[in-house]
């Protein structure tokens, strides 16, 4: 029988394997999970009852992660260095996953052993204006270009993708409250996720890994002086795409009791005092500016 720990392994599996049709995604390294050795094909269907549910939280958050950060990143594209085609859509093949979780990959995620497949789409997007459907099998026109039909089981759609920071967000199974990003793509801890409150909560955090990205450390900037710029440069990211800043730092402000030990254990943040109160004077610079804010005054709040 599968044991509740070898489902959560194997459902983070299914959940960490990215597009590998996007460059970025070639390049992303989910963090590694042991694979869970009671899975096997033969083993009845009724005893993956926990990890579906697993499964689905997993989604679930991955799902949500998408649907913020696609937000942020088509918001701020004029600002990335490097931008992609972006219309919504996350597919995957059963190659995608190891030999082990194949199985489990066939019967939740409703793929088979050839072509590719739709994961999930975000809502309000293109591929969701064109009314696409998880598990639609895509005969052909992968990865996403302007102009090109995508060729679905039910027929051809012309899709008008956005253009989008090349700068993708994945869901990693950790029970630690953290963050991160290597310059290429940002990891978010499922611990983090759940607990980061509303949409904005979550863009606040997506969205200062952003920053660490479209503005990397300047030399002689020391640690703490980089996270609170950060902290600045997130809250215009998220005002360029509509969201409420004002509100994340109230609720912010609310949780820094709650935070206050272990942010005091960091190496590299500073106590969150001074950052509350870095964040809410960049909170009333960012207020004074226009309510689309141009390229050329982003990231200008020093």
């Amino acid at each position: 029988m599968l044991r509740k720990t070898s489902a959560v392994a194997a459902a983070t599996l299914l959940c960490a394997c990215v597009d590998a049709a996007s460059p970025e995604a070639q390049a992303a390294s989910p963090a590694p999970i042991p694979t869970p050795v009671e899975t096997t094909a033969e083993a009845p269907v009724d005893n993956y009852a926990s990890f579906g549910a697993v499964l689905q939280r997993h989604q679930d958050m991955a799902a949500r992660v998408a649907r913020i950060s696609r937000r942020l990143r088509v918001a701020n594209a004029p600002l990335c260095a490097v931008t992609r085609l972006d219309a919504g859509l996350s597919t995957h093949r059963l190659s995608d996953y190891p030999v082990p979780i194949q199985p489990l990959a066939e019967h939740f995620m409703q793929i088979t052993g050839e072509g590719r497949f739709v994961r999930f789409v975000v809502p309000g997007s293109p591929a969701d204006d064109a009314d696409i459907q998880r598990g639609e099998r895509i005969a052909s026109g992968w990865p996403i270009r302007d102009g090109e039909p995508l060729v679905l089981g039910d027929g051809a759609v012309t899709l008008e993708p956005d253009t989008a920071c090349a700068i993708p967000a994945f869901v990693v199974q950790s029970d630690t409250l953290n963050a991160s990003t290597d310059g290429r793509e940002i990891d978010l801890s499922s611990a983090l996720v759940e607990q980061a409150g509303d949409d904005s909560g979550l863009a606040f955090v997506i969205a200062h890994e952003m920053a660490h990205v479209i503005r990397p450390p300047v030399e002689g900037m020391s640690r703490w002086d980089v996270e609170l710029q950060a902290d600045a440069d997130a809250l215009v990211l998220m005002r360029n795409a509509g969201f409420d800043i004002d509100g994340t730092v109230r609720v912010w402000a609310a949780g820094v009791e709650l935070h206050r030990d272990s942010q005091a254990l960091s190496l590299t943040h500073p106590p969150v005092d001074i950052r509350l109160q870095a964040l809410r004077r960049a909170l009333s610079e960012t207020q004074r500016r226009s309510s689309l804010v141009r390229a050329d005054e982003v990231m200008e709040l020093e």
